[in-house]
């Protein structure tokens, strides 16, 4: 299957992004969680380009009402992961589209137009940012790790154990860092520039995308307890260079 097209679709849709009138017009969906015109108008131009070139496949997105769709083979969407960072002018913030066969990420596309950088991957095919190859780094002790998360501030009933499980992380890691993207947050540690990634209750198109990609990186994603993370429900995600996963495990919980 060629994804060119799904590759063009999201740039094309990445010059939204740079819009800032865009930035106005937000409309509340629920607590502390908004949808903004970008969001909407990113979603609309890609599935329009999806529709078109890829007519069998049904599309899972953010902004959209998914129920009903049962097909093995899906497209999944993020128009903006980072949309509060968006919604302040606070970069990172990207678009991220996945395409998923019987709950396998077999293609991903992370594209973050403000900071000009596309990561893409293919099963069978490794992972690229920017058409230059990228690999997992080589950490294998916690205490030298760089590690990111991500916070939900629509889910604050799960605050105290999800910050006591990045409290014993960061007391044992080298740094946390939380960007604001969970897709962008899976790309650093794809490239090397982070070596994990812990948070709670992700959507699948919060994470297909970067799956794929950081699984061509020769990393490692699951959900806190090991097991491969859903593509149809939320998850809580513990990615990284594979050479720390068993030992993450310890503070989400597998053990």
């Amino acid at each position: 299957m060629d994804f060119i097209k799904a590759v063009n679709a999201v740039l094309d849709a990445g010059a939204l992004m740079k819009d800032a009138t865009y930035r106005t017009n937000a409309v509340k969906k629920g607590d502390k969680d908004y949808v903004t015109a970008c969001d909407i108008a990113i979603q609309k131009s890609i599935a329009q380009a999806l529709r078109h070139h890829y007519p069998d496949i049904p599309l899972i997105a953010e902004e959209k009402d998914n129920r009903g769709i049962l097909s093995d083979s899906v497209f999944i969407l993020d128009p903006l992961d980072g949309t509060t960072n968006f919604l302040h002018g606070y970069t990172p913030s990207c678009i991220s589209l996945a395409y998923v066969h019987k709950e396998q990420p077999v293609f991903g596309i992370v594209h973050d137009p403000v900071a000009d950088a596309t990561y893409i991957a293919e099963k069978g095919k490794g992972a690229q940012l920017n058409g230059k190859p990228i690999r997992v780094s080589n950490v294998m002790n916690i205490e030298n790790a760089l590690i990111t998360c991500e916070t939900s501030p629509y889910e604050r009933g799960d605050a105290d154990m999800h910050f006591d499980v990045l409290k014993k992380v960061f007391l044992a890691c080298m740094d946390i860092r939380i960007s604001g993207s969970a897709a962008l947050d899976i790309c650093y540690v794809a490239e090397g520039a982070a070596d994990a990634f812990l948070t709670r209750n992700l959507s699948p198109w919060d994470v297909a995308a970067g799956i794929c990609i950081l699984t061509e990186a020769k990393g490692v994603c699951t959900d806190w307890k090991g097991n491969p993370p859903s593509m149809r429900y939320k998850s809580d995600i513990l990615a990284s260079n594979g050479l720390l996963q068993e030992v993450l495990y310890e503070y989400t919980g597998k053990l």
